[in-house]
This record gives structure tokens, C-alpha cells and sequence, in this order.
């Protein structure tokens, strides 16, 4: 097992019972294990949940079940001779290249000891071929009952079928970025679709279905924005499968660049939260306490981050690929790409003025004054620019925003031009000239 951390949908367990007519065993192979990054405190909580889960289904039907962390990483071969094995069906990771390189692996090694091995594809990374992408192999149906009753409390398909029974009652397009209305909006499921927990097929049937429920039941609203909000739901879980499939891999393409000791002390300040600016650093602190920000405010924080303080685009990915519980590189990184250039360069560039967005997200300054009690002196009005009050409790900005977002345009080109080539893009990862002011204007 890799990231399809479930059984009710496990495309690879479903075709190895069929075929394990002399027994079967289930070995969860940790992604600390196959050099992935760093789990959130959460994450690692919600995992652990999954793995006790599926140990107790796969006790019940005598098989053996098995976790193999990084303290005790093995061969795939010797793993197998242990538990006389004699072949092997994996399912899939995100095809990022540190993924590739251990099923290359794994796969001339088993070859080597005369062991049969396959991969398929639940619903992760699909192959990309005539007509668009495309699964190694026929996904499991999800179109299966899973009765309630024989789910423990906690089990995310429960989750998401009390989320759907709520989701009528909400502005789900509005409030999913707004600061503030975001969780109560949200489903709050993604760590559960990144961890494999939940499968992204399953959550869609199971929208469908309640869809359908609510608008035989509510015929005179099934265009209403409450009717509404299971199609945008189920939308945003089909960009998912989306992103997964085409962005895995920009991990692979951001170089690693080196940075001097002042650059490391700005990526810090960054990802705690405390570069002066208010609506990123409030991001940030809500990120590093809860692990979840939504994605208005993750296309924020990464712009700033990349665009204006221009911090080493790795660096800004890396952060946070271990601050986010629902983690997946498909949507992480192409957040960095799109700031870095490296993706869709015919569009333009991603700056976003984090001054304006305060502005634009939060006008009542109640989700900036939430995160940053520091402005609680501030008055009213001056809570996304602190520094036009006579007393500024935070910080001097890091840099100045508006100089910033002029450099990193004058950088990048024009508005309607394509990006400049990225040959002749600056990599200093510098500060832009306007940086060392330490009297911030507005």
C-alpha cells in the first residue's frame, strides 16, 4: 500500500484477493519510508487511525497486515520470502520522481528473484497517452453500497455523508474563500483525500446520490444557490483528480538554489508569520496551528512568499509541503510553478498584492485580528497597513509591497506579455532595491 490508505476502494487489494487463492498479506509501505516529506502532527494521527482500522479488517479475515516505517525500510524480495509471497501488486503513488525511482527498483528486484510484480492505478497519478490520461488499469468501481451502520464513527465516508446532508444550507462557492466562513463552508476532507483515506471517485458518487436526494426533496430550488453548491463541491473534487495527474512531477523541476544566511532568516520569518505584512503572516500562523488554510490564502502566501520576497521557490514549496496536512504535490507545486514560472508561462504571472487581498478577503480585519493579537492597539482601519498608525505593534515589513510588486512585475514583463524567458529571469533570490527600507509606505 502507498497513499490508497483504505480497502473499501483499494483497486490493488481488490484484484489481489481475487488472485490469492493461497493467501494474501498487506504491507503499508510509510511515505517517511519512500523520502517523502516530513507528515503534519495530524496527518501522522489520521494515518495511524486508517492503519488500525485496516489492521482490524484484514485480521478478521486472517491476513496478515504489516508496516514498514523508515526505521526498518527492507527489500521488496525479502519482505516476500518472509511472508512466502510469490508476486506482488502495488498500488500506485503521485509519479513524482523519487516514487519512480523506487518502483524501478523494487521492480528489477523482484524481477532479479523471479517474483511477478505489478502497479495499478486506484485513482492517483494517471498515465498520460491518446485522448488525455488515462489509468494503468480500469478503476475500481465505487458504485458499491457501504453501509453506515458497519463504519466506525470516525470513518471519513461518514464524514463526508454528514458534510453532504449540511451542504444545502451553505454558500459553498462564497464562503470556501473567505477567511473565517472557510471552515464552516468546507468540507475539511482533503487530508483524507491526500492521505488515501478517501477516494476521490467515492466522494463524487456519494455527491451525486445526495444530490439527487436533496432535489427530488426540494424540486422548486434545484437552481438555487443551495442546489448549487454540490455541483461546485463536486467540481472542485474532480480538479483534484486533475491537478494529481498533470502537476505531480513540478517537484522535480524546481531547482534547489543556495541562499545566504539573511535569505534563510526571511524564509523563516515567512513560514512564522512575521514579515510585517499582515494577511500572509496571518495565513501563515493559521497554517502552522491548523495545518489547513484554504486556497485563496495558499495562492497568497506563496506568491508573496516567492514573488515579493523572493525566497527560493524549493524552499517556499518544501515549507510547505510539511505545514500542510492535506499535502499533495499535484496542488502544492503547481501553486509554486505558477508562481516560479515553470508552469503555463503564456498567462502571466501570479502576483498578488497581499495589501489589496487583506483589503478584498477580510475588510472587517476580524480574521487578521484573530491571528495576529499583536494589532489588538490598532484601531479600526488600519489593521492591514499598521504601520500608517502611530505605533506599529508588529514588525517593519520585510519589504515594501508596492515596490516589491513593481520590481517583480518590471521582472516578469508586462501584464498581457508572456513570461520572459527563463534563461533571463534573475536568480538571486535577492531582495528587490526597495527592500532594506525600514519606513514602510502604504
Amino acid at each position: 500500500m502507498a497513499e490508497d490508505l483504505r480497502l473499501e476502494d483499494n483497486l490493488a487489494f481488490a484484484m489481489a484477493s481475487k488472485c490469492a487463492d493461497d493467501g494474501l498479506a498487506v504491507v503499508r509501505i510509510a511515505p517517511e519510508a519512500r523520502g517523502r516529506p516530513r507528515r503534519t502532527p495530524l496527518r501522522l494521527e489520521l494515518e495511524d487511525a486508517a492503519e488500525r482500522r485496516i489492521g482490524k479488517q484484514l485480521g478478521a479475515l486472517g491476513i496478515a497486515f504489516e508496516l514498514v516505517g523508515p526505521e526498518n525500510i527492507m527489500s521488496l524480495a525479502a519482505t516476500c520470502r518472509r511472508l512466502q509471497c510469490t508476486s506482488v501488486i502495488r498500488n500506485a503513488a503521485d509519479g513524482m520522481a523519487i516514487e519512480n525511482g523506487y518502483r524501478i527498483a523494487w521492480e528489477q528486484e523482484l524481477q532479479s528473484a523471479n517474483i511477478p510484480f505489478l502497479t495499478v492505478n486506484g485513482e492517483m497519478i494517471r498515465r498520460l497517452g491518446p485522448g488525455g490520461a488515462k489509468p494503468d488499469r480500469p478503476f475500481l468501481s465505487d458504485d458499491r453500497l457501504v453501509e453506515s451502520d458497519k463504519l466506525p464513527e470516525d470513518h471519513p465516508i461518514l464524514l463526508l455523508r454528514a458534510f453532504l446532508q449540511e451542504l444545502p444550507e451553505r454558500n459553498y462557492l462564497a464562503d470556501m474563500w473567505t477567511p473565517g466562513r472557510d471552515r464552516a463552508s468546507s468540507s475539511l476532507l482533503s487530508t483524507h483525500f491526500a492521505a488515501g483515506t478517501l477516494s476521490s471517485d467515492r466522494a463524487i458518487w456519494e455527491t451525486v446520490k445526495a444530490e439527487r436526494l436533496w432535489k427530488a426533496a426540494n424540486p422548486d430550488r434545484s437552481r438555487s444557490t443551495e442546489g448549487a453548491s454540490f455541483r461546485h463541491f463536486r467540481s472542485r473534487i474532480g480538479m483534484r483528480t486533475g491537478f494529481m495527474t498533470l502537476f505531480s512531477r513540478y517537484q522535480d523541476k524546481t531547482p534547489h538554489i543556495a541562499f545566504n544566511d539573511a535569505q534563510e532568516g526571511r524564509v523563516r520569518a515567512w513560514r512564522e508569520g512575521r514579515t510585517g505584512i499582515p494577511m500572509p503572516d496571518a495565513a501563515m500562523r493559521e497554517l502552522a496551528t491548523t495545518g489547513w488554510i484554504n486556497f485563496r490564502l495558499r495562492q497568497l502566501v506563496t506568491s508573496y512568499g516567492v514573488q515579493l520576497l523572493q525566497l527560493p521557490a524549493a524552499e517556499v514549496g518544501g515549507a510547505l509541503a510539511e505545514m500542510f496536512n492535506d499535502y499533495e504535490p499535484g496542488i502544492t507545486w503547481l501553486q509554486v510553478g505558477l508562481n516560479d514560472g515553470t508552469i503555463m508561462q503564456d498567462r502571466g504571472p501570479r502576483i498578488l498584492n497581499p495589501v489589496k487581498q487583506g483589503h478584498d478577503l477580510d475588510p472587517s480585519e476580524t480574521y487578521i485580528r484573530h491571528w495576529l493579537p499583536e494589532l489588538e492597539t490598532v484601531p479600526a482601519g488600519f489593521g492591514h497597513e499598521p504601520w500608517l498608525w502611530l505605533k506599529n505593534p508588529l514588525p517593519a515589513p520585510m519589504v515594501d509591497h508596492k515596490a516589491a510588486y513593481r520590481e517583480a512585475r518590471r521582472r516578469w514583463g508586462g501584464k498581457d506579455q508572456a513570461l520572459v524567458p527563463r534563461g533571463e529571469v534573475t536568480r538571486t533570490h535577492g531582495l528587490p532595491s526597495s527592500a532594506g527600507a525600514t519606513t514602510p509606505i502604504g
